[in-house]
């Protein structure tokens, strides 16, 4: 059978032909006899280059060709192979990792031969063939959208002699104009430079009671918030993915039948990079890069890259890179580092030297510890000089005022409002990164300082919080929160909690908190809303106003109730600064 294979490559197709009769025939004898697969490929000159056997998803693995690049043109090759046993064909559907295999090769076409024993679609067309029943052509399309997305068309099924007739110029034609350069280009710079990205997330519910509580975020809501962080970014968003399962697969995420389907979106709409809504295992990561032949990141990575965007301080800028280090660090194997062997050769290696050496891999890892390390105590040495500024602050004995709250719930917006700090204002999340205190005056006339921290999230992992540790101990060493809420949003709830959530984890129970319900303006209807937030106040025994920052409203109501919790706790004889 070997021998057989081998002399597949002398045979050559007609120049003014797609596929010939015998080699077809011989195809499917081939794969009935070994009950494999058989995948070949040739060259516009109709000369085979390839013989596979097996059933692979990406020619890649089996053929060692790579896929090239989305401005390279049409692709110099064509495919052909078997498909064992019978299909249905009123429904002419090929499967996924064939139209992934055309769109990321950028073939022309490929063909699918039906090897079967029964011959049924070729005697309803009069043909009496040996080994091939039928035969399904496979080529790209372009749709209708705007962005004109990429898709593959299945021809109707045809007997094996039509393929002598068959045209091959006429498919190299229809592919040169599916994937032109200029095309390519055309699609890309809609993106005005941005990062084509797709969103994928797993629902791990299966009642949707299980988000009436509000804990935590619908899986729209989350998607929602992750298009969010995406754009922020600076990613242009140009669909989403979401598997329903019981919980995230170990190995792909989502599924293997849904990573192949994703990545047929992904060559449908020239994506560039897939975000994923949960932070991802490094084995996850490796294997959805090697199904889909593009970046995948996590929400994890997209924060981290805001957070580098928003730093600008030289503590921002340690805490990022802190979190950033630790973050690569279990992800370093399969980056696409080289990892070749650092070996000692020859007479002057000396004893314990020689031998197999390290791997880079094991070197970038010693090098990037020694970086975290050399971090760390930057760190530190920002955590002795911000105590040392609390201590003189609390020698002065003024009460310190610290906004806390979700991403984008407008603390920096309420602090510009409150004392004109010249910072920055956006209707972006995670706009402001720095810490900032500035002077307030309360209407008594007495002097605060109010301070601005980084706002809050959902999912956010452990390693974040740690980095971010020395910004957040502002939060902790405050004698009143100023907890910022977006009572506007659809999952305010959630956002609620998982602000509370936060706080727990920083061990901040006995400092007084005040509400602010902000975002008043944009509520249909305020009173009934306003009064349907009143019992979670009331069980929890916390202060609250209803604010809008942007406007002004309710804001001497909000400085009329800090000012009476500064006159209890002057009159306490417990105080921190006593």
């Amino acid at each position: 059978m070997i021998s057989r294979l081998e002399r597949l490559y002398r045979r050559k197709v007609s120049a003014e032909s797609l596929f010939s009769y015998d080699l077809a025939e011989e195809l499917c004898d081939c794969a009935i006899a070994m009950r494999r697969d058989i995948t070949v490929l040739l060259d516009q000159r109709g000369r085979l280059q390839h013989v596979a056997v097996g059933v692979e998803s990406h020619l890649e693995q089996i053929l060692e060709l790579k896929p090239p690049e989305p401005e390279a043109g049409l692709s110099d090759f064509y495919c052909f192979r078997t498909h064992l046993g019978w299909c249905d064909f009123s429904q002419p559907e090929m499967s996924l990792p064939d139209q992934v295999t055309v769109l990321q090769y950028h073939l022309p076409i490929m063909g699918v031969l039906i090897a079967g024993t029964q011959k049924a679609f070729s005697r309803q067309r009069g043909e009496s063939p040996h080994f091939c029943d039928a035969v399904f052509l496979l080529h790209p399309t372009t749709s209708t959208t705007p962005e004109e997305s990429m898709a593959c068309e299945v021809e109707p099924p045809m007997v094996a002699h039509q393929l002598e007739a068959e045209s091959l110029e006429k498919w190299i034609d229809w592919g040169k104009e599916v994937f032109s350069p200029q095309r390519s280009k055309k699609t890309t710079s809609q993106a005005h430079g941005k990062e084509r990205a797709l969103l994928i997330g797993v629902d791990i519910t299966t009642k949707h009671e299980t988000y009436k509580t509000g804990t935590r975020l619908d899986i729209e809501d989350s998607m929602g918030e992750l298009r969010l962080l995406a754009e922020t970014a600076g990613a242009q968003v140009v669909g989403q993915m979401i598997q329903s399962r019981k919980q995230p697969d170990s190995t792909t995420y989502i599924g293997k039948g849904k990573a192949q389907a994703l990545a047929l979106e992904i060559q449908q709409n020239q994506a560039q990079v897939v975000i994923a809504d949960d932070e991802l295992s490094p084995a996850q990561q490796r294997t959805l890069e090697k199904i889909l032949r593009v970046k995948v990141i996590d929400r994890t990575e997209v924060i981290l890259d805001i957070f580098a965007q928003r730093a600008h301080s030289r503590e921002g800028k340690i805490q990022v890179a802190l979190a950033q280090l630790s973050y690569l660090l279990p992800r370093l194997m399969g980056r696409g580092r080289m990892f070749s062997q650092q070996t000692a050769v020859g007479a002057k290696a000396g004893i314990a030297t020689r031998g197999p050496g390290e791997t880079q891999l094991e070197t970038d890892r010693r090098v990037l510890k020694k970086r975290v390390a050399h971090l760390e105590q930057e760190a530190k040495a920002v955590v002795q000089h911000r105590q040392r500024q609390r201590r003189q602050r609390q020698q002065t004995d003024v009460p310190l005022i610290t906004l806390v709250g979700y991403t984008n719930a407008g603390k920096s917006t309420l602090m510009h409002r409150l004392t004109q700090a010249n910072i920055l204002v956006e209707d972006k999340l995670f706009a402001t990164l720095d810490p900032t205190i500035r002077r307030l005056y309360l209407p008594t006339g007495r002097e605060t300082l109010l301070s601005d921290t980084v706002g809050f999230i959902q999912k956010l992992p452990t390693f974040l919080v740690k980095a971010f540790q020395s910004t957040l101990e502002e939060v902790s060493e405050a004698d009143i929160l100023l907890h910022v809420w977006d009572v506007s949003h659809p999952s305010r709830l959630a956002h609620w909690h998982a602000v509370e959530e936060t706080l727990c984890e920083l061990g901040i129970s006995d400092v007084p908190v005040v509400t602010v319900c902000n975002k008043v303006d944009r509520l249909k209807n305020k009173a009934r809303e306003l009064q349907s937030l009143e019992p979670l106040f009331s069980n929890s025994d916390k202060d609250w106003a209803a604010i809008s920052a942007t406007t002004g409203e309710g804001v001497d109501d909000l400085l009329a109730v800090i000012a009476q919790l500064c006159d209890e706790m002057a009159l306490n004889p417990i105080t921190k600064y006593q």
